[in-house]
């Protein structure tokens, strides 16, 4: 593996390891145009454009007119909410933690969902949904820099309600130190499932991120099937709305196919800003699981 410098990316570092993978391949076996394309099959990442997350992770980070209330100009204070154990089911056990979790109740309201369901087909109906945003992987998605209302909130639900409900899920993992502060999402997504003409389910992979969460903005009552599939499990876990699914994102998972209605969830990635070394570690530790 060529040097790599404290500072590498994680795109720089999950290159570097596809390259070594390829290499020793290609000692075993002399066709090296067939080694390149197994092992990015293998390797099965969403995203490799990791370097690009130092960008898109602003939008999500909380400004100060997110906490202007009203029109008198005056600072609200977000208070965290606390989580234990209680508050989620944990699977895929890994080392001295778990890789998996669901909560057990909504941690998003009902009409806090239907607002985000609305606003992305209120948008959606105007600029179309994408469906080649994610090379490797498509969605049809919404992206959230693309819904200001949804993007709005959301920034405030990461302080509050999101971030400190996956610090206290992988406390176990995180490093020492700062780190647990250094949660941010890099990209975040309304993905809408269609059984009826459209994108019903989404084949195995990983994310090119440390965490993964999606939300469930639907009923299950209005669609038949879904769920988030994972290998570890050979099963998909399902949630109601406003429940929350987070995970590793180096464990191979995909999205269930649904077989009637529709199914809206919001995706996001999370990485561990200034841990790219930790991450690569963290990431490689599971995604053979």
């Amino acid at each position: 593996m060529s040097a790599l410098s404290p500072h590498s990316s994680l795109s720089d570092l999950l290159k570097a390891s596809q390259q070594v993978t390829a290499n020793n391949n290609s000692n075993n076996n002399n066709n090296n145009n067939n080694h390149k394309q197994e092992v990015t099959t293998a390797l099965r990442v969403s995203e490799l454009h990791i370097p690009g997350y130092r960008e898109t992770k602003i939008p999500f980070i909380l400004k100060e007119e997110d906490l202007i209330y009203g029109n008198e100009n005056v600072l609200t204070c977000l208070e965290e909410i606390k989580y234990s154990s209680n508050d989620y089911q944990s699977l895929i056990p890994h080392e001295s933690g778990y890789l998996l979790h669901k909560t057990a109740r909504p941690i998003f309201s009902a009409q806090e969902c239907s607002d985000i369901v609305n606003e992305a087909e209120a948008i959606g109906s105007l600029m179309g949904w994408t469906t080649k945003r994610h090379g490797n992987y498509p969605t049809t998605d919404i992206p959230l820099v693309e819904l200001p209302m949804t993007l709005k909130f959301l920034r405030k639900s990461l302080v509050q309600r999101i971030y400190p409900l996956l610090r206290t899920q992988f406390k176990d993992y995180l490093p020492p130190g700062d780190a647990a502060c250094k949660l941010r999402v890099a990209d975040g997504f309304v993905v809408k499932y269609d059984a009826e003409g459209g994108q019903s389910e989404l084949k195995p992979h990983r994310d090119g991120s440390v965490f993964s969460f999606n939300i469930a903005l639907n009923s299950v009552e209005e669609f038949e099937g879904g769920g988030t599939w994972f290998q570890s499990l050979n099963d998909a876990v399902k949630i109601d709305q406003g429940q929350i699914v987070s995970h590793a994102s180096g464990i191979l998972h995909g999205g269930h196919a649904i077989t009637s209605g529709k199914r809206y969830i919001l995706v996001a990635f999370v990485i561990l800003e200034g841990y790219d070394s930790w991450s690569m570690r963290f990431y490689n530790s599971v995604r053979n699981l």
